[in-house]
């Protein structure tokens, strides 16, 4: 492997909840370089009040790649978003007015933890009938997918991929959303594992801990299909 890829990170600074000054940014690259990731995908919200245009984020991106390349030039970053599904997302895509990942197919899903299975299905599905693939993320957050575990089969049967958080595998969030995620790897239901980084304290982008204990636990080859091979595939917009 050359280093894990991370899909899911709010790194990208003073663009939403996640790093506030690009000073604050460059320290959780640190954190995520020392840790063995070189590369990232940046996903801003695309929520509330982070409803940022795509040149305002493209604008933002290419000034801190450029700062990052000072000190850590062997660390490549793309750009995506996070986006909260509502009625007008699929549109919003389609017509360009927000970010899939590195400008692929791909988009990064999210709901509400009490989002209704109905409304989850439905988000799903609009999206891939707009001819985007959902990388649904966290999905280990979401009571629907925990409660009903035919969910996560129906996605999946639909073409949706599944995103999981390292910390959630890592039993940060308790036994039961642990025990969730274990569940799903078992039966080779998830796509990516990645950090969801907001900061340097309770939310930094630690890998490789989760990586050794799934490649223990599963294999070399479903460890690197989680932490860099199905990431690599969408920055290439390729078919996974």
């Amino acid at each position: 492997m050359k280093g894990y890829t991370d899909i899911h990170t709010h790194i990208l600074p003073g663009v939403d909840d996640g790093a506030k000054s690009a000073s604050d940014a460059l320290k959780i690259i640190q954190i995520a370089y020392q840790n063995g990731t070189r590369t990232i995908i940046l996903t801003p919200h695309y929520r509330g009040k982070f409803k940022h245009a795509p040149n305002k984020l493209e604008e933002e991106f290419c000034l801190f790649r450029k700062l990052v390349a000072q000190y850590f030039p062997d660390i490549n970053l793309y750009l995506g978003s996070e986006v909260y599904y509502e009625h007008q997302t699929p549109e919003l895509l389609e017509s360009g007015q927000v970010l899939t990942i590195n400008n692929s197919h791909y988009c990064l899903l999210e709901f509400q933890p009490i989002t209704l299975r109905t409304q989850i299905v439905t988000g799903t599905s609009e999206i891939l009938r707009y001819g985007f693939t959902p990388i649904v993320a966290h999905v280990e957050r979401y009571n629907a997918c925990r409660e009903d575990r035919l969910l996560i089969d129906e996605l999946l049967e639909m073409g949706a991929l599944i995103q999981i958080n390292a910390d959630s595998v890592m039993g940060k969030h308790g036994h039961r959303i642990m025990h969730f995620c274990y569940k799903l790897l078992k039966e080779h239901k998830v796509h990516f594992i990645a950090s969801d980084a907001h900061n340097v304290d309770d939310r930094p982008p630690l890998l490789r801990d989760c990586w050794w204990k799934i490649y223990k636990k599963y294999g070399f080859e479903y460890a690197s299909q989680l932490f860099y091979d199905n990431a690599q595939a969408v920055i290439e917009d390729k078919i996974i």
